[in-house]
């Protein structure tokens, strides 16, 4: 059994998340592949002491592939962090360009915009039942409220955040509201039930990763095909 070691330096909400995403992509194409995963802090560690490269060298030991994922900024942002030389995006081109079997791949529009591929999936996460998903009136919400390409997300408020705002301040609001009607009236209520991102490896549980789910992100099919079986 061969094994790929995730390193998601952000967020270890967002690690969690990844790591059970990516074990439900190994069981959907029957890899023989084990999942490791890193943490925020190896990460911060590791580049105080200027050993990014080494720690990389490391895990290749017992690694096939050290896959690296960051959320990608907006192309301003982005342009403006790719200036500093010192800057995540930075420090992480510069070890995968010199060490093969290391890879960067960008989540585009944040992590939710994995989650958002299975907006049934959200749906069982607030009802807190996997049976939701085989219920008609939860499917007929969640198809009517299922993005195509969820990577392609814009601001759906003016001055939001793409499919981060659109999960914690839309959808999850509507679901609620569809489980308890008197919430639409209570916004206090409301905000104190929507997403967050420390719900993320939560959230990820109750999704599910078919052939369907993986068209709706062009990253997340990235992700998936290094999870396959060569």
């Amino acid at each position: 059994m061969s094994s790929i070691r995730i390193w998601t330096p952000e967020s270890d909400f967002d690690s969690q998340a990844v790591r059970c995403i990516a074990e439900k992509i190994v069981q959907f194409y029957k890899s023989d592949i084990t999942i490791l995963d890193s943490t925020k802090e190896a990460y911060n560690q590791a580049v105080r002491k200027n050993l990014l490269d080494k720690a990389v060298k490391n895990y290749l030991k017992t690694s096939e592939l050290v896959i690296f994922l960051i959320d990608a900024d907006g192309i301003q942002s982005q342009a403006e962090r790719l200036k500093q030389p010192n800057s995540l995006v930075n420090k992480i081109t510069e070890v995968v360009n010199s060490i093969d079997n290391a890879i960067l791949i960008y989540i585009r529009q944040e992590l939710e915009s994995w989650l958002l591929v299975d907006s049934l999936g959200i749906c069982c996460y607030f009802t807190k039942d996997e049976n939701t998903r085989i219920k008609p009136d939860w499917i007929k919400f969640a198809q009517k409220n299922q993005h195509g390409n969820t990577d392609l997300i814009v601001e759906v408020v003016s001055g939001g955040k793409g499919a981060s705002e659109y999960l914690e301040k839309i959808l999850s609001d509507k679901i609620n509201c569809k489980i308890n009607p008197k919430l639409e009236n209570k916004l206090d209520n409301l905000k104190q039930k929507r997403y967050s991102k420390s719900n993320s490896p939560q959230v990820a549980k109750y999704m599910e990763i078919n052939q369907q789910t993986l068209t709706r992100n062009e990253s997340l099919r990235e992700f998936a095909n290094y999870l396959q079986d060569n």
